[in-house]
């Protein structure tokens, strides 16, 4: 329980270190009145379908201004650590999960919210989120059966993909600072997310049985939730997800897995 105590400790500096760092950049080349007289393109620009919440070069902007609509924004590509009881290493009941690699992607589709002023902005969204494990085990997870079961294959798998698919819905608040002379601001975003599980998916490769796959909500979590923080400038930055429910649910051997996630961003 200690090491549990530790590794949450841990996670949650992590997100209030990026809440806390500075908005730095160099000065703001809007007017007092909030116009914008420069011709250039602006350099910001997230490819949205609706009403935007960008800022048109030449128009007086006016607060609070409401935005929404289609969009394809906050392209997570990144690493995943699966954490048993608060440790990053499985324990011995969970080793079947123990893997070469873990990632996450997603992306936003959709977005409502409302511009209070030049520097905050809160909105609602959605979109699609993925997590792959790379299995190192030969394992082969049972499609029918609750709790959570599998069995070792003597098959040699070249590839052994666990990948769990969820339509995230994240609450974001977002902070930004003023304009470089190339129109770039810094940006600080934090919130919680939400999921709801679509499908889940065993993907294997063998020179016996080539490609196979088999989809299943294999015990995955049903509704997921946790915390997040993404840090950038311009259309890049950063990203880390803390999920505070477990991977697996009516699975009380895999009670207490969770997962944490970090990497790029694009379209901040």
């Amino acid at each position: 329980m200690k090491n549990k105590r530790n590794i949450k400790t841990w996670l949650c500096s992590i997100l209030l270190l990026s809440i806390g760092t500075p908005l730095v950049a160099q000065k703001d080349t809007v007017t007092t009145q909030d116009t914008i007289k420069d011709e250039h393109i602006h350099s910001d620009i997230i490819p949205t379908v609706g009403k935007k919440d960008y800022d048109y070069y030449g128009d007086e902007i006016k607060y609070p201004r409401f935005f929404g609509g289609l969009t394809l924004a906050r392209i997570d590509w990144g690493f995943s650590r699966l954490i048993d009881d608060g440790s990053f290493t499985l324990s011995e009941g969970n080793e079947f999960l123990d893997y070469k690699k873990a990632s996450n992607f997603g992306f936003d589709i959709a977005q409502f919210g409302v511009r209070f002023n030049d520097k905050f902005k809160t909105y609602i969204s959605t979109g699609f989120e993925w997590n792959y494990l790379r299995l190192k085990q030969n394992v082969i997870f049972n499609t029918e059966a609750t709790p959570l079961e599998y069995v070792t294959s003597e098959i040699e798998y070249k590839k052994n993909i666990f990948t769990s698919t969820y339509l995230r819905v994240p609450l974001t608040f977002e902070f930004r600072g003023n304009r470089n002379k190339h129109g770039h601001r810094a940006k600080i975003a934090v919130g919680a997310m939400s999921g709801i599980l679509l499908k889940g998916t065993q993907r294997l490769k063998s020179k016996q049985e080539g490609k196979q796959k088999f989809k299943d909500n294999y015990n995955l979590a049903s509704f997921q939730y946790g915390l997040f923080a993404r840090i950038g400038f311009g259309d890049l930055g950063l990203f880390t997800k803390y999920y505070l429910n477990d991977v697996f649910e009516n699975s009380p051997n895999q009670q207490g897995v969770s997962n944490f996630t970090f990497g790029a961003t694009l379209w901040l």
